[in-house]
């Protein structure tokens, strides 16, 4: 998606002039820069991150379908597990599926089992029905060198929103809510919603992706609320916005803290946090940040994942080369409220 499509070069004068000197208006303070690794080839179309519940050091990621996520060519579902320096560690293919538009994924502990699961989610032209979660295990063991292993997911779960059709890039599993939620990607503004994870059902053994995929219960996602504060975080950020307009605000990731207390949403621009007190609901908990920074510069950042303490933030985005792989520090803001009260959140919502 082309983020900002205007001619630079018919922007008034005043604005460019603005835009130049931005760098030196002291309205917001430059957050510590991020440290920045590269992803592996393979992965050119990061469109999702999650830091593995099981192993410390890996990180699974994925591409999405292909470019024009609208068409039905087949592309092989594959899953990637990469260290924290971007260095490709193993991948899985999921048999018995089809990748529409891989948009997001969350790593997460439920019965027992460590899983992945795999958001089917997106839709740039709100023409699907309905969309896919698809459930793995995570392996027990890394492998010593690169391989691939062919895997069958365990259970999916297919939903709809209750009012039609919505692109959505991001997706969280709220283990301590039972739940998995979504966030809508191009409306204004975002809006949360929930499914519960006893909605996901067995994996069918036998037929085609398709009759697969087709033979699941549709569940319908319930509303939690309107996601708000989702404004410009920097002073390049503020000055594009009426060229851009919501552009760089829109939602591409999300990611939960491993108690369930702080949500981290990723845009083009910046970064969110929101914070759920103790008894508080989520629709209560998103109408603003707790904190925001902004990223080192407009890009597709797409992924989004939480290291174990919730300290740092891992990122990636589409492409190749230096940069498609951060890590950066938590703001303070949202790390000491997050750390000062330590007390399990009843789960409400």
């Amino acid at each position: 998606m082309a983020l900002i499509q205007s001619d630079p070069h018919r922007w008034p004068t005043g604005l460019l002039l603005l835009l130049l000197g931005a760098a030196s208006i002291p309205l917001w303070a430059a957050p510590p820069a991020p440290a920045e690794h590269e992803l592996p080839s393979a992965i050119d179309e990061a469109s999702g991150l999650t830091q593995s519940d099981q192993h410390a050091g890996l990180l699974w990621t994925h591409n999405d379908n292909i470019n024009d996520p609208g068409s039905m060519q087949r592309v092989t579902p594959l899953v990637h597990g990469i260290d924290h320096e971007g260095r490709h560690l193993l991948s899985l293919e999921l048999d018995g599926v089809t990748q529409r538009d891989w948009e997001a994924i969350d790593s997460f502990r439920i019965d027992g089992s460590h899983s992945l699961v795999v958001a089917d989610t997106g839709d740039n032209r709100d023409s699907w029905p309905d969309y896919a979660l698809w459930f793995i295990d995570e392996p027990t063991e890394l492998p010593r060198s690169v391989t691939t292993h062919t895997t069958t997911p365990t259970h999916l779960l297919r939903f709809s929103y209750p009012d039609g059709p919505a692109d959505t890039e991001a997706m969280v599993v709220d283990p301590h809510g039972d739940q998995i939620l979504v966030l809508t990607k191009r409306e204004d503004p975002p809006r949360l919603f929930a499914l519960p994870l006893s909605a996901r059902q067995p994996f069918p053994d036998e037929g085609s992706p398709r009759e697969r995929l087709a033979s699941a219960e549709v569940h319908e996602a319930r509303l939690l609320g309107p996601m708000g504060g989702l404004a410009p975080t920097d002073p390049i950020n503020w000055l594009l916005s009426p060229l851009t307009g919501r552009q760089t605000s829109l939602p591409t990731g999300m990611a939960l803290s491993p108690d369930g207390r702080l949500l981290a949403v990723l845009t083009y621009s910046s970064l969110y946090f929101f914070r759920r007190d103790v008894g508080e609901r989520w629709s209560e908990a998103i109408r603003q940040p707790v904190a925001s920074r902004s990223l080192p510069r407009i890009e597709q950042w797409e992924g989004i994942a939480f290291d174990h303490d919730a300290s740092q933030l891992h990122i990636v985005r589409e492409g190749t080369g230096p940069g498609t792989l951060l890590h950066l520090e938590v703001p303070e803001a949202a790390r000491a409220k997050h750390d000062s009260q330590t007390a399990e959140a009843r789960e409400l919502d």
